[in-house]
């Protein structure tokens, strides 16, 4: 599931999963209210996550989102540098991992970045109690 109000990002990061074989978007949304209120019905493995958002942000977002069910998120945001406050508060609120976007436009850019969301994403859904792989 992608969680990100710019649309351009939100459909760069659907086309990237996508081109992965063995993963789908099962659900694209523009804020975490509209998430959240679909979420119980998705049941997603994983969830990308922006930070700022309009209506429910990032973080409001993880908040509500323990009342419900745990959701391995990765949070992915021009904020989510590794050990930063925001990074670490949302840490604390259940995600995962976290993830900057691409630093330009740039061909080895785009595919460093491409190969670091499929590795966090495959590491991130074995946290998923319906995955049914086990790592020791």
């Amino acid at each position: 599931m992608v969680i990100n109000d710019s649309r351009a990002m939100r459909l760069f990061i659907e086309e990237t999963v996508k081109s992965f074989s063995d993963c789908q978007i099962i659900g694209s949304y523009v804020d975490g209210k509209n998430a959240l209120d679909n979420i119980q019905a998705k049941k997603p493995d994983v969830i990308i996550l922006d930070l700022e958002m309009p209506k429910m942000d990032g973080m409001t977002f993880l908040e509500r989102l323990n009342d419900v069910q745990m959701y391995p998120t990765i949070i992915l945001s021009n904020y989510a540098t590794e050990g930063s406050k925001i990074v670490n508060d949302a840490i604390s609120l259940g995600a995962v991992d976290s993830l900057l976007p691409p630093a330009s436009n740039s061909e080895a850019d785009i595919k460093a970045f491409k190969s670091m969301l499929r590795h966090k994403i495959i590491k991130t859904s074995l946290r998923s109690k319906r995955h049914t792989l086990y790592c020791k």
